[in-house]
């Protein structure tokens, strides 16, 4: 009988981080330190807060104030109180993190060339359109809110566009 599908999935998920993880050592970053510092990244001249981030990755706000804390401490982002809030505090990139996004994102499309590798154009499209069904369906008659599926979409097609 042939595998479910959920635990290759997840096989594909754990090794791809793995790989990640590797590719990133030499930047003393993880994949998920990665993700954070292109998501600001790509919406610098945004204000980002921790809140953002947590909902926007879908993580405790305990979890997301560990990330902040490891990347602050490599003197990647900067956490300062919001102004008009003093309940939020906003995260930016600093000048180091900049100057190792160009190789966070080669680090990154080359572990994704790892996993493609084989795959002609036309498999990695129809591919792409096949995980993006398996998304929607999972997503349909969810209690998802419309803002966290637009979200989420927006994430995965950034990715896939970077």
């Amino acid at each position: 009988m042939d595998e479910h599908f959920g635990p290759i999935i997840k096989r594909i998920d754990q090794l791809f981080k793995i790989r990640m993880n590797q590719n990133l050592q030499q930047l003393d970053i993880t994949a998920t330190q990665m993700h954070v510092l292109l998501h600001l990244h790509c919406n610098s001249g945004n204000k980002i807060t921790q809140k953002d981030l947590a909902n926007h990755f879908e993580v405790k706000h305990s979890t997301m104030a560990g990330i902040l804390s490891r990347l602050s401490e490599k003197s990647l982002i900067e956490i300062t109180v919001d102004e008009e809030n003093k309940k939020f505090k906003n995260i930016t990139l600093t000048n180091k993190a900049m100057e190792k996004i160009e190789l966070m994102t080669s680090q990154r499309d080359e572990t994704e060339s790892i996993l493609l590798k084989g795959f002609s154009s036309d498999e990695t499209t129809r591919l792409r359109a096949y995980l993006e069904r398996l998304y929607s369906n999972l997503v349909s008659g969810t209690d998802i809110s419309e803002q966290d599926i637009c979200c989420l979409k927006k994430e995965f097609e950034r990715r896939n566009h970077d």
